[in-house]
């Protein structure tokens, strides 16, 4: 903000330099004042809320007149929580978060930390720049989570001071809270940088309370979207934590934690956030404008919901030109034809229209990506023999990973014969060999053996992996495991099936081997795909993308597997497959 732009604007309000734009008509949501004003005047200038008043004729000059009669006017919808550096290209992205009513993202961009490093970042900010939608960060605070036990590109601590010092850097990324209580010396130095910047530090405390809890906030914790319950969000809005309620792609909590309305909890400490919408619920569903729909279905008020998408983001996470109609606002307000569904009937970004009629109006231009950043994975050339575990002749029991739920893993035993000198597979048991493989170096990788995937003729490998994005190979056979490897490395990134010795399955997912160069219907067709050509394989997860996704997760209990191992996530320690 300069001096010269507050005296533009003044004069703007004063009547005596005309503004761009004046909306007539309007009945405007007040999120200050939970009341609807009606008749409203609006004045705009250089993208900026300048005055609102209930008189028709104060301003002068000629400005486009936009006739708000009937429309309703609320402030454009924030997610003040999303995890947008995978999956989809953001300039794909831009016209369906218009579309779903949202004009401002927060997300994080560990994934991109841990796959290309700072030069990755970098490039990811640039690929934001120059479209109607605000996109904020905040900073990676583990890049990886367990250094001592993974590996990924990641970025160094005054990499980390530098991202959180600009000023679309609003924070700190979520922080798993054992790795926070624990004393991890990185997280205490990135929090202390954060709090003397006076910047927020988003949570994520899953499963963490009373002493735990306490421990957690006091390295200076503001918010967490990991609440699944209502007693575990009071408990944090209790100790003055910002409450994201999660509805997305991960996971859904709105249902339940909407018995938050029937308590007398301050509503202003509750945001809604997506934690990420996938390219098949942008399509079918939308965007904040189907969370905030949900909310008010399920009990919030309509104000309430309004705000916990607008104003109560804006405010944790001091954006302070955001977040309502009001002078000194920017103008990005949502035209509703009916409070009662929010049926979208416009959308201004900036004080301009570029949604109108179920119609976006901008044509955007695709990001370049650096051809250096296309060309990430730069494993050796794996063979079948890389993926047997040698044993000595007889039985041995080893540690095996099960999968649990659609995130958890547990450490279980079983009976594996030798053969030739290597461990073989028991496939009546469901228990297939698993490996993960550093990225950038040649021949990095821990082996192990997985059960619950229920794959018999193939294999899925795929650097889509939570959070180093090196490459996570399954299978049957260790020939299909191979072909899926080399495919991968090949396509630089994304997922690949392969089922006797063929592949079914090839969704490359070139940038920083996390994004995809294809529009968002191609995304969601081939993520729809995925499922299909997954059980060919055997495989019938309920989710299989989140499943696979999260199999080397080392921020979950109990047992995964990384590039340097087998990981005992509890005790912290790289163990021996054989017990």
């Amino acid at each position: 903000m300069t001096e010269r732009t507050l005296k533009k604007l003044l004069n703007v309000s004063k009547g005596i330099i005309p503004p761009d734009t004046v909306i007539k008509n309007a009945n405007v949501i007040n999120v200050f004042t939970n009341t609807i004003d009606e008749d409203v005047v609006i004045a705009i200038k250089d993208g900026w809320i300048v005055f609102i008043s209930d008189k028709n004729n104060w301003f002068c000059g000629e400005p486009k007149i936009i006739d708000a009669k009937g429309l309703f006017l609320c402030p454009g919808f924030i997610d003040a929580h999303t995890h947008i550096d995978s999956m989809y290209p953001f300039y794909e992205f831009v016209p369906y978060a218009i579309k779903g009513g949202t004009t401002t993202v927060i997300t994080e961009c560990a994934m991109i930390a841990n796959a290309s490093g700072f030069r990755g970042i970098e490039n990811f900010i640039k690929s934001t720049k120059g479209y109607p939608l605000r996109c904020y960060f905040v900073a990676p605070p583990l890049t990886p989570p367990l250094p001592e036990m993974e590996e990924s590109v990641g970025i160094t601590m005054d990499e980390f001071k530098k991202l959180l010092k600009r000023k679309d850097f609003l924070g700190i990324g979520e922080a798993y809270w054992k790795s926070v209580v624990d004393g991890d010396e990185r997280v205490l130095e990135q929090a202390a940088c954060a709090i003397s910047l006076n910047k927020a530090l988003d949570g994520h405390s899953s499963g963490a309370k009373g002493q735990r809890l306490n421990e957690y906030l006091v390295t200076g914790i503001t918010s967490c979207h990991e609440s699944v319950n209502v007693n575990e969000a009071i408990e944090k809005i209790k100790n003055g934590v910002y409450v994201m309620i999660r509805e997305g792609w991960v996971r859904r909590e709105l249902k339940e934690l909407s018995r938050l309305a029937d308590t007398d909890v301050d509503k202003r400490r509750l945001i809604l956030v997506s934690d990420v919408f996938d390219a098949v619920m942008l399509c079918e569903e939308g965007y904040m404008d189907a969370v905030v729909k949900k909310a008010i279905e399920y009990g919030f008020s309509f104000f309430d919901a309004i705000k916990m998408a607008t104003i109560n983001p804006a405010d944790y996470h001091r954006l302070r030109f955001l977040g309502a109609i009001a002078p000194l606002r920017y103008a990005d307000i949502i035209f509703l034809k009916d409070i009662k569904d929010l049926s979208i009937e416009k959308i201004m970004v900036n004080g301009e229209i570029v949604y109108e009629e179920n119609k976006f109006l901008k044509t955007l231009k695709p990001y370049n990506y650096p051809e250096a950043l296309k060309h990430t994975i730069k494993i050796g050339n794996y063979k079948p023999e890389d993926f047997l575990i040698k044993a000595e002749k007889g039985e041995h029991r080893i540690r095996v990973i099960e999968i649990s739920t659609q995130t958890i893993t547990k450490e279980v035993t079983a009976n594996l014969v030798s053969k030739n000198g290597f461990l073989e597979k028991d496939l009546e048991s469901d228990i297939i060999p698993v490996a993960v493989i550093n990225k950038t170096k040649p021949y990095q990788f821990g082996k192990g053996f997985i059960k619950g995937t229920g794959i018999k003729n193939g294999a899925i490998a795929t650097t889509i992996i939570w959070d180093t994005c090196n490459i996570l190979v399954i299978g049957s056979n260790e020939k299909d495991m191979a072909i899926a490897v080399q495919t991968l490395k090949r396509v630089q990134g994304g997922c690949v099936i392969v089922s006797n010795g063929k592949v079914i399955y090839e969704f490359p997912m070139p940038v920083f081997g996390t994004i995809p160069l294809n529009s968002i219907e191609e995304v969601r067709d081939k993520t729809l795909e995925f499922s299909t050509k997954l059980k060919i394989i055997g495989s019938n997860f309920e989710r299989p993308f989140l499943t696979i996704q999260t199999i080397p997760f080392t921020g979950l209990p109990f047992l995964r597997i990384t590039d340097k191992g087998i990981v005992d996530i509890k005790n912290k320690k790289l163990v021996s497959i054989f017990l």
